[in-house]
């Protein structure tokens, strides 16, 4: 089976690279160099039949032994032979008589080719002379024997110069990748219990510190994610456990001896009274769940926001007569926006309960739609303004966590389970919406939600 490690991985590509490199490369080598000795050959063969030429007397003389023996001293002991204009050999050297007839070449033309005799090769250049013909030439073996030496000293040395550079390079690849192995032994022993624990940062600055950063980064956005998880199953817990204490003990205290009708009819409005909370309760933590398993809403349709905001006006202005609070609306700003009507209704009546619910009896409370030009793109912004006691500043930041409260004991008094800022701030993040408050004690809170609004009429 072949290893899948990267390390094996790199070092086979990096083999066939270098495997394909250096047979371009020996082929290349292989190539040049015998263009090269062809081309020095042909350039010493041109320069002697000039020798040649110079030495033997022009057309018309008597070739006289003189002028062979210059002409022999200027071949510098190559062979060489010439012939008259009829073809017969008129002079041949001892090594010249195998190399055969030749043509007459054109005049001004030169004709190159390899004589084979018996197992010698030569290389021969042909010739016009002012007489005939005359030809040069030079024995090629120890050069055909060079360059043979050469081709196999490369075929030998290639596969020993292969192994050395892949064990080299599978070392490197090891010692390179072994940052990897220390990530990956790191992130096994982390689990659900140690998630404070991060990954080893070695301060180079490369690739396997940003993957390390990045990790750690993961590491700590988990760590939060479970201790909120942590921290809303303790809250969810200690918020269902007091009206499940509620019913249970009024169903024993009850079932201990007999009651009028008026007792157990007093039993059961509260049993009847902490279920409702349960199930409100159980309701929103639901709505919660399903806000966290889709950040958007699977199908929107144009919602006209003057309903939505008269629709939560009504049922908060019986909130607000209970309360003694007088709830002002100016909502007339016929602005268009894509969404779920029931949750944006929904999301308005949490923050109209909130600002009724904290105001002080005889107080006010203002809601207020308009059309915001200077926000990137056109936008709609929901405004609700109370008088309540406000919230400190070091609460701020936490207020749209889930079961946070910035004074509990009122927020019991109110039945509050600190989750309606976080379900109107998922519903405000289905809409792509943004919701933000301002705060200062003592003087109310104002509450800002702007979403972006669309061309569509409903």
């Amino acid at each position: 089976m072949i290893p899948r490690s990267i390390g094996f991985q790199l070092t086979a590509w990096y083999a066939a690279v270098l495997a394909l490199t250096l047979a371009t490369a020996g082929i290349g080598l292989r190539l040049a160099m015998g263009d090269s000795i062809h081309e020095t050959v042909d350039k010493d063969l041109r320069a002697q039949v000039v020798a040649l030429r110079a030495a033997l007397p022009t057309s018309g003389d008597r070739l006289t032994p003189a002028a062979l023996e210059a002409a022999s001293a200027a071949s510098l002991g190559l062979p060489w032979r010439i012939a008259d204009a009829s073809g017969t050999w008129i002079f041949q050297s001892p090594e010249a008589r195998g190399w055969g007839s030749a043509p007459l070449p054109a005049p001004g033309r030169e004709d190159f080719r390899n004589v084979k005799r018996g197992r010698r090769t030569s290389r021969v250049l042909t010739a016009a002379w002012s007489g005939g013909i005359v030809q040069v030439g030079v024995a090629t073996d120890e050069f055909a024997e060079m360059l043979q030496a050469s081709t196999w000293i490369a075929l030998l040395a290639s596969p020993l110069l292969l192994i050395l550079a892949s064990a080299g390079g599978y070392w490197m690849s090891r010692r390179a990748l072994a940052p990897v192995g220390d990530i990956v032994r790191a992130t096994g022993e982390i689990e659900a219990r140690n998630l404070a624990e991060r990954l080893p940062v070695r301060g180079s600055g490369d690739e396997f510190d940003q993957l390390a950063a990045t990790l750690n980064a993961m590491l700590a956005r988990l760590e939060s994610a479970f201790a909120a998880m942590r921290q809303f199953t303790a809250d969810a817990s200690h918020e269902l456990r007091t009206p499940v204490s509620v019913i249970r003990t009024t169903a024993e205290v009850t079932r201990r001896r007999p009651r009028t009708r008026e007792e157990y009819e007093s039993a059961l409005d509260r049993i009847q009274g902490a279920s409702e909370r349960s199930s409100e309760l159980i309701e929103q933590l639901m709505l919660l769940a399903r806000a966290d398993a889709a950040a958007e809403l699977p199908s929107r349709s144009p919602v006209a926001l003057p309903d939505i905001a008269a629709a939560a006006e009504a049922e908060a202005q019986v909130l607000a007569q209970a309360a003694g609070i007088r709830l002002h609306s100016d909502c007339a700003s016929p602005l268009t926006a894509l969404g779920d009507a029931p949750a944006l209704r929904r999301l308005l009546l949490i923050l109209l309960d909130n600002a009724v619910k904290y105001s002080p009896p005889g107080g006010q409370v203002w809601m207020r739609l308009e059309r915001l030009d200077d926000h990137g793109s056109p936008a709609a912004r929901f405004e609700v303004r109370d008088q309540g006691c406000g919230i400190a500043p070091e609460h701020l930041p936490h207020v749209f966590e889930r079961f946070y409260r910035a004074a509990a004991d009122r927020s019991r008094d109110a039945g509050g389970a600190g989750l309606g800022l976080a379900i109107a701030q998922a519903i405000a993040r289905q809409h792509r919406g943004d919701l933000t408050i301002e705060s200062r004690l003592g003087q109310g809170s104002t509450v800002r939600l702007v979403l972006p609004i669309s061309s569509h009429r409903p």
